[in-house]
């Protein structure tokens, strides 16, 4: 899977950012570093990504700033030759949305899976 953009549109301190990595080159190495001073939000820009691929969490610590209601983070992703954008929100049911805010299956993404044993965590 490539992670084409990230949209922070309502997460953590970020309002309306999006972090474009561009498109893929053939036959170039596709390699992005994310790299910036401390407090400047990589961290949270790695979680938005978990958050977008599994969810955001029951308790999340991104919520300061927009309530939790609010909170929305998406991006388009690649895989398999297909594009798929897609929004995630915090709520309890139909998280994952679609450009058109109409529903996507909640488990599109694989699992998460502890690292250690490579079983799915739920």
């Amino acid at each position: 899977m490539r992670l084409n953009r990230l949209d922070l549109v309502r997460y953590g301190k970020f309002t309306g950012r999006s972090l474009d990595f561009g498109a893929k080159k053939a036959g170039s190495p596709d390699l992005h570093v994310v790299y910036g001073p401390n407090e400047a939000g990589k961290s949270t820009l790695f979680s938005a990504f978990l958050d977008l691929l599994f969810g955001i969490e029951h308790s999340s610590g991104y919520g300061f700033l927009h309530p939790y209601p609010t909170m929305r983070v998406g991006g388009e992703m690649e895989a398999g030759g297909r594009v798929l954008e897609a929004y995630r929100v915090k709520r309890k049911q139909n998280t994952l949305l679609g450009p058109d805010e109409q529903p996507l299956p909640d488990n599109l993404f694989p699992a998460r899976s502890d690292r250690s044993t490579g079983q799915p965590t739920g």
